[in-house]
């Protein structure tokens, strides 16, 4: 019996093909390379992911000729046709489904690979070959071990996986192909004013943007409410540390009472302990990581966004060093044999100790989470790579593999046990309180520090009388939530169950992309755009913006997975409920035309170039000293940076070409005192970095001084930390 493989891409299909024996490669182009398993009858093809898409069919593709409420209602408005890159993985599926008996589909094991396998692929196998078998390679990593057993024992296809797939394909495009047709449609005149062809709308993406509507809304309107604290600052044994009055925090109506107990106290210099209670609390291991807590740990640490760090986990796994970095579960499985994994640790330089102790110890037994999703264990490094090793082809790489083996071998850890102090003091009968934490045992956290919260260094207090340093009255004012950054945006979504583990970063770049959100130091923040089209939004489609909605399709594609819905009912059922908002949305296209004629930017930008990138330098430009200086990345063109000053008399500065430029705002040249950049490039498949001064380098650009602004040359100051700071002699 002659066997065909399919697998979801190229790395995947060689990693399959190698590990069931000999391989010889078959056909061989550009596009795609064929493998055989010699003398095993094997032949496995690789596709390159979705290999067919939906798209409007011929009489909806004119927007200006269809009615976009019909592509709701007419069940020929969208079809599914193969992507442009397409046809030659067509040709190989037809051509081979010819001389075999079964097929195994080895796409990725979860709904979207099922989807890939089942619903793109089979179906061209079946036109040649109705009678093939068809069977399902169900990886949680390219292990050649894992490859070869499950080999051995494939499971019948997950059909209910795919056609869940399936329909989530089908209405996010109906969605997409008729909401941003018609608030396109609705909204022209705005969006020209904002050099706009078209904004898209998607039930997760646009609920997502309400979101973020939400708290940009909240923190504008936030009122901050002034009130006062009264502070001592305490020295025990040289250990420095804070009381507070029990009364902090005084409210505006307090303000006297606080002013007369400063007054009385503020020159004392020693302070009463009348309660002194000393906990101990042990902390816990980590659980296993799943999806979206991975993406939490490394978007919180690496300071990079959800997308590249997805990016580098799926790299990691092609290149068989962690197992597959989609998955829901946060429990390992019995059968999981973590033993064999903690030997491969004992002899590498930084985790060899530890991984010594948890063997010396007996200790194989993970922290367990809550879900079993039955997909996939928790994401695991699988091979042991010291840090340097040739196999990362970037240092992000190198950093993330970093994190999540300690972190998984921090699953195995000791509890940590730490201190806790309770002081209730007296200053002159004024009563304050005091915490203090101190870390005893480090236990796990010795692997995984990134999960350690900041201790104090003070543990026992034995004296009943605590020296003063000063006592001080401090104004404050209250403070809204902050903006959202990659790490809590994820959470956001995980929250309110928008996207999926592997959607979510993708959703973020998507808004980014279309300019209705945008990134300030690691911050998001709404567009003027963005703002606008929610706000006509939610007077009128309210039940679409919240994530309720999304919340109530992705229970129905929950449904089609565990075969409790077809997914005929399912379309059916949302079709029913968004054709009533959608004519919702026709019925006040009036009332939006008239908001749209009162509308003024208030943000007008000085110059469009084309499709380019604008960031804001934090430090003023260096001729003018009153304008800020725009970052701007033209399509095609040379990078520069231009000064928001029209009466600028040199206005421009030049920067490097090559490579990706970051502004490092919390930063600035001690020298000139403009903003640090830092420059990101590729060599070796490896990527490098340095910081430079923009301003400097000119100077030195124009005065043949080659070593002029490069932060890495300069005689008197260095970079530590993404800071300029001075050298010490």
């Amino acid at each position: 019996m002659k066997t065909l493989i399919i697998a979801e891409k190229a790395k995947a299909a060689e990693a399959i093909a190698e590990a069931l024996g000999s391989v010889k490669i078959i056909e061989s182009n550009k596009t795609l390379k064929i493998y055989e398993v010699i003398q095993k009858d094997i032949i496995v093809i690789p596709l390159r992911g979705h290999i067919l898409e939906y798209r409007n069919s011929e009489k909806y593709k004119s927007w200006k000729n269809s009615n976009p409420r019909e592509i709701i209602t007419n069940v020929d408005s969208i079809e599914k046709v193969p992507k442009s890159y397409a046809f030659p993985f067509i040709r190989a599926l037809k051509k081979y489904a010819l001389k075999c008996n079964l097929c195994i589909i080895g796409t990725d094991a979860d709904v979207e690979g099922c989807n890939i396998g089942l619903s793109d692929a089979l179906p061209f196998i079946r036109k040649t070959n109705n009678n093939i078998e068809v069977r399902q390679l169900w990886l949680s990593s390219l292990d050649k071990k894992e490859i070869q057993e499950k080999f051995i024992r494939t499971i019948p296809p997950k059909y209910n996986w795919a056609e869940s797939g399936e329909s989530r394909a089908i209405i996010d495009a109906i969605i997409g192909f008729s909401s941003t047709r018609q608030v396109t449609l609705i909204l022209k005149p705005l969006l020209e004013k904002f050099n706009h062809k078209f904004t898209s709308i998607g039930r997760v993406q646009t609920s997502l943007l309400y979101l973020i509507y939400l708290r940009d809304k909240e923190i504008k309107d936030f009122k901050p409410e002034p009130y006062l604290t009264i502070e001592a600052n305490l020295n025990y044994e040289n250990n420095l540390f804070n009381a507070f009055h029990q009364l902090n925090p005084f409210k505006k109506e307090l303000f006297q009472k606080a002013n007369r107990i400063y007054q009385i106290i503020k020159n004392e210099k020693i302070a009463k302990v009348i309660d002194n209670i000393s906990k101990l609390n042990l902390l816990n291991p980590p659980s296993p990581l799943n999806t979206s807590k991975a993406l939490i740990l490394v978007t919180k640490n690496l300071h990079i966004n959800a997308n590249l760090a997805l990016k580098i986990m799926n790299d990691l796994y092609l290149n068989k060093i962690i197992t597959y970095p989609r998955t829901d579960s946060d429990v390992y499985k019995p059968t999981f044999n973590h033993e064999n994994l903690i030997f491969k640790f004992k002899n590498h330089s930084i985790y060899g100790p530890y991984s010594q102790n948890l063997i010396n110890n007996k200790k194989f037994t993970p922290s367990k989470g809550k879900i079993d999703a039955g997909d996939h264990p928790p994401i695991t490094p699988i091979e042991c790579l010291e840090l340097n090793s040739h196999k990362f082809k970037s240092e992000l790489q190198s950093k993330v593999y970093n994190l999540l083996t300690r972190h998984y071998l921090a699953l195995f850890g000791d509890k940590a046990t730490e201190s806790r102090v309770f002081l209730k003091l007296s200053i002159k009968e004024e009563i304050f309180n005091s915490q203090l934490a101190a870390l005893i045992s480090k236990g796990f956290l010795e692997i995984a520090p990134f999960l350690k919260r900041k201790y104090d260094t003070l543990i026992k207090i034995t004296h009943d009388i605590i020296p003063i340093e000063n006592i001080k009255l401090k104004t404050k004012e209250t403070k809204p939530n902050q903006e959202y950054n990659d790490t809590t945006l994820l959470k956001l979504m995980a929250k309110n169950k928008l996207g999926t583990k592997s959607t979510r970063p993708i959703i973020m770049q998507i808004l980014e992309k279309r300019e209705l959100i945008f990134k300030a130091n690691r911050k998001y923040k709404i567009s003027e755009l963005g703002i606008f089209i929610i706000e006509m939004l939610e007077k009128i489609w309210l039940p679409f913006l919240k994530p309720e909605f999304t919340r109530m399709i992705e229970k129905l594609l929950e449904d089609i997975k565990a075969g409790r819905k077809q997914k005929e009912e399912v379309i059916y059922i949302f079709k029913k409920l968004f054709l009533e908002l959608f004519d919702r949305l026709i019925s006040n296209h009036g009332k939006i035309s008239a908001e749209i004629k009162l509308f003024k930017r208030t943000n007008v930008p000085e110059k469009k170039l084309g499709t380019s990138s604008i960031n804001l330098t934090s430090s003023k430009c260096p001729f003018c000293k009153l304008s800020t200086m725009k970052l701007v990345i033209p399509k095609n063109k040379r990078k520069f940076l231009v000064c928001l000053n029209e009466n600028c008399e040199k206005k421009y500065l030049s920067v490097p070409n090559k490579g990706s430029i970051y502004i490092v705002k919390k930063s600035s040249c001690g020298i000139c005192g403009f903003n640090i950049f830092k420059i990101n490039y590729k060599k070796n498949n490896k990527t490098l970095h340095y910081y430079l001064c923009p301003y400097c380098w000119n100077v030195g650009f124009n005065t043949n001084l080659s070593r002029k602004g490069f932060c890495s040359k300069c005689n008197n100051y260095k970079i530590e930390n993404n800071n300029c700071i001075e050298k010490k002699i």
